[in-house]
């Protein structure tokens, strides 16, 4: 498609008189004006010539047309000044330059058909052009599926056709292509987030329905905007990379299914000599010999929003969003991390690539706790994450995989949510983790609140998520009364109550610590949890 600035460049006596900076607007057809309201007729790109018979009496009307032809995606206006209208008015031409829309001086010895048929011929050869250049660029792509080649291949000859800074973010794999002479630009593809990418570049999201692969990006182009022709060769790309990505995860599946497999042996500690470790480590490219630190990012709440909702795809859809956050996060963090996928968490084994391993240890949170704030703004969810502690040998993994999953049971129960929780930080509440698990704790809870237990269930009240609120905000009713948004003499009084129903002084130091005691038990034991719901 040819350009207003191509018809200057053809018609050497053609001459700008409004609008220079509209010169880059496409031409697609000429047109004739033979009407005042022609421009309810225009589809987008007419380059429109006239004689000014129709404005003859007013000149000022042109100013109108200018407008209406901005408004319809019109090209340019082009006049034969001199014929009817022998100037044509500074009001007209200012409007031109507001709206960047040409108004170009054509000769009066012009004839219409001496303007129509070289533009015409020019369009039609213009087209021909691309197609064909189209077809040979659509077969380049093509060579590269039907010759088994993946996308740095793709990218690569995208690169040499447009001759411009190029990159693909592979939003599936997390990975980055990027062909380019600019360091600047390599810097903020590797650095900056696609929405803060795409304010600078034009990106181009290479999706099938919904689902979004990745972006092509392409340099600044303000100075050099795209042309037709790249714009279809983009296209192409894009859809050779999704046929090249559809392949990939199909492979990936298959690859990962039995991954999973292996760091699952790991984890459960269904592998017991080193050797077979390294043998099946070895059948996927890994080799591991610094030991590993397993973290988990476990989905905060992600199992009862899942059981009580009917429509259950936008919540995958984000789970999915959450492991895609975490892996590429790890993935850059770390030269050697593995991982496996449950249904609300994400485990990884991460190798430590610095001594002593205390440095590591520390850079390992630090990373972790990056993660857990980029998923609670980019996310509906939030998740808390547990880090085991380092072992040397690989078949003894699954003693740190343990410990993880413990430091986010543990760490939930004692500091909250959307924390992060080492399981070599954790002290006193560990051994308490592994007292709530003894039969003896059931009885020990229930000796002090199985009373108010049963109280809520026989009346329908919730006296013990009152007295988790109290304990929670270190026994002030004050403070209990404002997060359960009700009136301070209201907690004071559901206060007495719970005391009479437990029958225990809570202003007694001694009482209070068996209270506190019972509920983080209670919190720790998933057992005695599931009976208190059925109780209450």
């Amino acid at each position: 498609m040819i350009k207003v600035k191509d018809l200057l460049e053809q018609f050497e006596d053609f001459k700008v008189l409004a609008g220079e900076k509209g010169l880059n607007k496409n031409v697609s057809t000429v047109s004739i004006m033979d009407a005042p309201d022609i421009y309810n007729w225009m589809k987008g790109g007419e380059f429109l010539v006239t004689t000014g018979y129709i404005m003859r009496d007013n000149p000022l009307e042109l100013k109108n047309l200018v407008i209406k032809l901005h408004e319809n995606k019109a090209a340019a206006l082009g006049i034969k000044v001199g014929r009817f209208i022998e100037k044509l008015p500074d009001e007209v031409k200012r409007i031109g330059d507001e709206l960047n829309f040409p108004i170009i001086y054509v000769p009066k010895n012009y004839a219409f058909t001496d303007i129509i048929n070289p533009v015409l011929s020019r369009i039609v050869n213009e087209q021909a052009k691309k197609l064909m250049m189209s077809e040979e660029i659509h077969k380049s792509f093509t060579q590269i599926v039907i010759q088994g080649k993946g996308t740095s291949h793709i990218v690569d000859t995208l690169y040499k056709i447009l001759d411009k800074d190029i990159a693909f973010i592979d939003l599936v794999f997390n990975r980055n292509y990027i062909r380019c002479t600019s360091d600047k630009f390599k810097e903020d593809i590797d650095n900056l987030g696609i929405k803060n990418i795409s304010d600078k570049y034009y990106s181009y999201p290479v999706q099938i329905g919904s689902s979004i692969y990745g972006y092509l990006v392409v340099e600044n182009l303000q100075e050099k905007p795209l042309e037709d022709l790249d714009n279809i060769t983009i296209e192409h790309a894009s859809t050779v990379l999704k046929l090249n990505i559809q392949k990939e995860i199909s492979n990936h599946q298959i690859e990962q299914k039995y991954r999973d497999e292996f760091i699952q042996d790991l984890i459960i500690n269904n592998i017991k000599t080193v050797e077979e470790a390294n043998n099946r480590a070895a059948l996927y490219g890994w080799k591991i010999e610094n030991g590993l630190i397993c973290l988990i990012v476990d989905i905060d709440n992600f199992k009862e929003k899942f059981i009580t909702l009917e429509n259950t795809q936008e919540l995958e859809s984000e789970r999915d969003k959450i492991f895609r956050l975490s892996n590429f996060k790890m993935k850059r963090s770390f030269k050697q991390c593995f991982y496996t996928i449950y249904s609300d968490n994400i485990v990884f084994l991460v190798e430590p690539d610095e001594k002593p391993i205390e440095n590591f240890t520390k850079r390992l949170e630090n990373v972790a706790e990056e993660l857990r704030r980029e998923i609670k703004e980019n996310s509906k969810f939030t998740v808390s994450i547990g880090i085991g502690t380092y072992q040397e040998s690989i078949i003894d993994i699954y003693i740190s995989f343990v410990e993880a999953q413990k430091a986010v049971r543990i760490g939930r129960t004692v500091y909250e949510k959307d924390k992060i929780y080492s399981y070599s930080k954790l002290g006193v509440y560990k051994m308490l983790y592994n007292l709530s698990l003894e039969e003896d704790t059931s009885r020990f809870c229930s000796e002090y609140l199985q009373n108010l237990l049963d109280y809520d269930n026989e009346n329908n009240s919730a006296y013990m998520e009152t007295l988790k609120t109290i304990v929670k905000n270190d026994w002030n009713l004050k403070q209990a009364s404002e997060e359960m948004f009700i009136h301070y003499n209201t907690i004071k009084y559901r206060f007495n109550k719970i005391c009479e129903i437990i029958d225990l002084d809570l202003g007694n130091r001694e009482d209070k610590f068996k209270i506190e005691l019972c509920l983080k038990l209670m919190n720790m034991s998933k057992q005695y949890s599931l009976y208190m719901k059925t109780k209450i």
